[in-house]
């Protein structure tokens, strides 16, 4: 009964607000691969599409076709035989477009490192729009990490020492 009751707080929680990302469009679409190693990422990666991630609700869900993409989303090393898979994904999909890398295998080859059949990670041979770290990254941090990419600005605090725009009292002079 507990499992069953934590499942339930954290699908209908307050703070679980369905916000729409400010991004190239809504849903953002992603096109996942899975490039070898354990499967974990895979896996949390699928745990987003149930209910207590409500990854649609934040504005987010996967494709069938990289034709189709926003996002490439690439779990588990680069291993020489899906070294072209991943190319042609990537140049399957209409621009504007861009590449997260989910979990360590996918970030620098991870527990696989680097051997005949094993290429390391994406880091080091292509520019990462986003990089979610983890063996494996939990589905929120995944979700936290989209999020992210699609959040306005912070405005930089003032550097000068000074209070910024118009003296201690905001009223400006």
């Amino acid at each position: 009964m507990g499992l069953m009751r934590a499942v339930f707080d954290m699908a209908f929680r307050p703070g679980m607000q369905r916000m729409k990302p400010q991004g190239p469009g809504w849903p953002v679409r992603l096109f996942h691969i899975d490039t070898g190693g354990c499967g974990g990422c895979g896996m949390e990666l699928q745990a987003l599409s149930c209910a207590p991630f409500d990854m649609q609700g934040a504005g987010f869900g996967f494709v069938h076709s990289p034709r189709n993409a926003d996002m490439l989303v690439v779990t588990g090393p680069l291993t020489r035989a899906m070294a072209p898979v991943v190319q042609a994904a990537w140049e399957a999909m209409p621009a504007p477009r861009g590449l997260v890398c989910v979990g360590a295998c996918a970030l620098d080859g991870g527990m696989f490192g680097e051997n005949y059949a094993v290429m390391g990670g994406l880091e080091r041979r292509v520019s990462i729009d986003l990089a979610i770290p983890g063996c494996p990254p939990t589905p929120m941090d995944v979700l936290d990490g989209l999020r992210s990419l699609f959040r306005p600005p912070v405005p930089a605090p003032d550097t000068q020492g000074g209070v910024a725009a118009g003296g201690a009292d905001g009223a400006g002079g």
